[in-house]
């Protein structure tokens, strides 16, 4: 037993020349500001976008059942969610959000 207990404590421990970026762990500070951003650009959207992208990417709904909690049309939520991934992309790109007008 006690040997068993050894030889496994001895695969746990990296080898002498293992690659350093294997044991390497990203700083939790980028990923807190990436969280950041996120939620800052999701506040800027127009709330119609806001709860598609939410709903959608979020919760994993359909179309469909997202297009029953908001009580509109398939469609509606197929162009909110375009319109609304596209703002947020922009957002976190650090562009204006513009508005395209035909």
């Amino acid at each position: 037993m006690h040997n068993l207990h050894v030889n496994q404590l001895r695969r746990r421990q990296p080898t002498p020349g293992a690659d350093v970026d294997e044991l390497a762990v990203a700083p939790a500070q980028e990923r807190a500001l990436e969280l950041h951003n996120v939620q800052s650009a999701l506040a800027r959207l127009p709330v119609e976008s806001r709860e598609v992208l939410l709903l959608v990417a979020v919760e994993e709904m359909r179309y469909a059942e997202a297009a029953a909690v908001l009580k509109v049309p398939i469609g509606t939520v197929m162009s909110r969610l375009s319109r609304g991934r596209e703002q947020l992309r922009a957002l976190l790109d650090g562009g204006p959000l513009l508005r395209r007008v035909k």
